[in-house]
């Protein structure tokens, strides 16, 4: 059982959270993050459920963008999510150690006009993703799978897929 200190704490920093941000931040019942960093620009929005943890530096982004996170969800160490768009992530799902997630890349040819191009990133219940790996704009992860550490993901993924990129 963590420190009842650690709930204090984090009742504390989500409240000046709730506070900083106004309506564009919101945060379910009992949060146990252990160094939580959260930007909102714009119009971004971050809404999180209820029974969410991380072990260490989770970094929410929503530049203009909505990110959901749903509830029971864990975050390891050096966790990274930016919404220019939209990132969903259901509940009870499970992130190793140095996830990157991102709905956007940079539109490094200029065609748009935009600094940004975007697609939603949607992460259904029950996924496991391991240490390491980046999920990119346009992935849909369905409900109940599995992507291994190190992989690198874009488009679709079936629901209970086990997702593994061997390297040599």
């Amino acid at each position: 059982m963590r420190s009842p200190f650690l709930y204090l704490k984090n009742f504390i920093g989500i409240g000046l959270k709730k506070v900083r941000f106004l309506s564009a931040f919101s945060a379910g019942a009992v949060q146990t993050f252990d160094k939580l960093h959260v930007e909102i620009h714009g119009k971004g929005r971050i809404s999180l459920g209820s029974f969410n943890q991380n072990r260490g530096n989770l970094y929410l982004v929503a530049d203009d963008g909505e990110l959901h996170i749903g509830s029971h969800c864990f975050f390891n160490t050096g966790t990274c999510i930016t919404a220019a768009e939209s990132v969903s992530i259901g509940n009870n799902c499970k992130f190793g150690n140095n996830v990157v997630i991102v709905d956007h890349d940079h539109d490094f040819r200029n065609e748009t006009d935009r600094e940004f191009i975007s697609s939603k990133v949607v992460i259904d219940d029950d996924v496991w993703v391991g240490a390491g790996v980046i999920i990119l704009r346009g992935t849909h992860i369905g409900k109940g799978a599995v992507i291994g550490a190190g992989s690198i993901v874009k488009g679709d993924i079936p629901a209970g897929s086990l997702i593994v990129q061997k390297r040599t």
